[in-house]
């Protein structure tokens, strides 16, 4: 038997469902191409973009350093892209790594998509996450009290992955 209470093994963010239900105005269906339109009302943390997709940083992140990459057509699964529009996605994706690799120097990288509700989708518009993972990732706070802590704040992170965004720019020839 645990000593543990189910309630305890779940990751809470009270902010996030506030920011879903308050600051995300209601005619806005989709975060993400409001993003891509540059929708003044919604927050977005760009790092490159051009005509086809965008890296933003996620604002609530799984760890510090989490970027997106979100192809600007509203699409949900791989199969609504073009094999031109997978590659490229894809390109930008292994830039993103090597970006990461440069600015942040993980031990590792974590990659996903999730398609669909069931796969753990939140953002129905398809967008790869590319997290990085670091060694003294599990340090007290997360051990004893399942509290992740971000050691570099959300525009921290921004501006050291602005300056190196000349590695994002030739992803596409």
């Amino acid at each position: 038997m645990s000593d543990t209470h189910p309630y305890e093994t779940y990751l809470w963010s009270p902010e996030r469902k506030k920011y879903e239900d308050e600051e995300i105005p209601k005619d806005i269906k989709c975060i993400f191409c409001a993003q891509s339109k540059n929708d003044e009302r919604v927050t977005k943390l760009s790092v490159f973009e051009d005509d086809f997709l965008m890296v933003v940083l996620n604002i609530f992140p799984y760890n510090t350093g989490h970027l997106m990459v979100v192809p600007k057509k509203h699409v949900n699964s791989l199969t609504e892209l073009s094999d031109e529009e997978r590659n490229r996605l894809f390109a930008m994706v292994q830039s993103v790594e090597k970006l990461q690799r440069e600015v942040r120097r993980p031990l590792g990288i974590n990659v996903g998509i999730n398609i669909g509700k069931a796969a753990g989708e939140s953002i129905p518009h398809l967008h790869v996450q590319v997290v990085p993972i670091y060694e003294k990732d599990r340090g007290f706070m997360e051990t004893a009290l399942d509290t992740k802590v971000m050691k570099e704040s959300l525009e921290q992170v921004k501006e050291g992955y602005l300056d190196r965004k000349d590695i994002l720019e030739g992803y596409w020839h």
